[in-house]
């Protein structure tokens, strides 16, 4: 009899403890499970915040680029700005200075002219006050040769009026054409050194014109040309941005895949395919324990 009932208690316990392992392995698979899944949640919704994390760190370095090319353009606009400004400023300044030439040249250029004409109106006043000069000094010494003709034609003829001959009366005669003569040699001579003195006068009056004429030359003031203008501004360089590429599929990875996972159910058979050939091995020490012996 207690070779039947310790079989039946070993299988009763065997078949117990089966269970009580099948429930634990059912339960071990199911938390296991529901790690994987959480897991896999996990990495899905970690992949699709680092996604997200760098298209909107691309975003930013975008707009950082946009910014930055914003702000190299407004800097190149006043500079370029400011540029134009001091090229304006110059162009005022030279196109002022170059009229303020111009104008000055041309009063000095009037000036230069007007000097001219005084100095040719009073070279010509100067001479003609000495052909004036020459010209009665001219009369002057015809008077003074006629006094002097009729002087010596008197002297003789009142030699003659004596009516007395002979060498003394020639005598006389010679003396008084000789005198006559002098007379008349020194008023030509006389008349010749005041015609010279006359031309010299009006050669120095040239001379002297010549020279006024080279100090209003001297004092005028030279042809100011044309100023340079200033040198335009060149347009302000800027700089160049490279904008990050576009990311693709590839660049964010594998998205992420659930682990293996396996049935609660089949955990609990794997449990009871071990227990049952043990419980097997019960059973035929039970049947065995009725068989009566012979």
């Amino acid at each position: 009899m207690f070779g039947i009932i310790a079989p039946i208690v070993g299988a009763a316990v065997g078949i117990y403890g089966a269970n009580k392992q099948a429930n634990a392995a059912k339960s071990a698979q199911k938390e296991r499970n529901n790690a994987t899944d959480a897991q896999y949640q996990y990495d899905k919704e970690k992949w699709e915040m680092e996604k997200q994390h760098m298209l909107a760190k691309r975003d930013y370095k975008v707009k950082e680029i946009e910014e930055k090319a914003r702000q190299e353009g407004q800097l190149a606009a006043y500079k370029d700005a400011s540029n134009a400004r001091q090229y304006n400023y110059q162009l005022q300044i030279r196109n002022k200075q170059q009229d303020t030439n111009e104008r000055m040249f041309a009063k000095s250029d009037e000036i230069y002219r007007y000097q001219l004409g005084m100095n040719a109106m009073e070279a010509r006043a100067a001479r003609m006050d000495e052909r004036r000069q020459l010209q009665e000094i001219q009369e002057e010494k015809r008077y003074e040769k006629n006094e002097a003709y009729i002087d010596g034609i008197l002297a003789e003829g009142a030699i003659r009026a004596r009516g007395v001959e002979g060498r003394s009366v020639e005598k006389a005669r010679s003396v008084a054409t000789m005198k006559a003569a002098t007379s008349l040699a020194l008023l030509d001579l006389s008349l010749q050194n005041a015609t010279t003195a006359s031309q010299s006068a009006i050669e120095s009056i040239k001379r002297d014109r010549r020279v006024a004429d080279l100090n209003a030359y001297a004092s005028k003031m030279l042809d100011p040309g044309v100023l340079p203008m200033p040198i335009e501004p060149l347009a302000t360089p800027m700089a160049t941005f490279m904008y990050p590429r576009v990311y693709e599929d590839y660049d964010f990875g594998p998205e992420p895949v659930r682990g293996a996972m396996i049935s609660p159910n089949y955990a609990a058979a794997q449990v009871w395919g071990s227990s049952i050939s043990s419980l097997a091995g019960a059973a035929s020490q039970i049947v065995s324990g009725f068989t009566p012996k012979v």
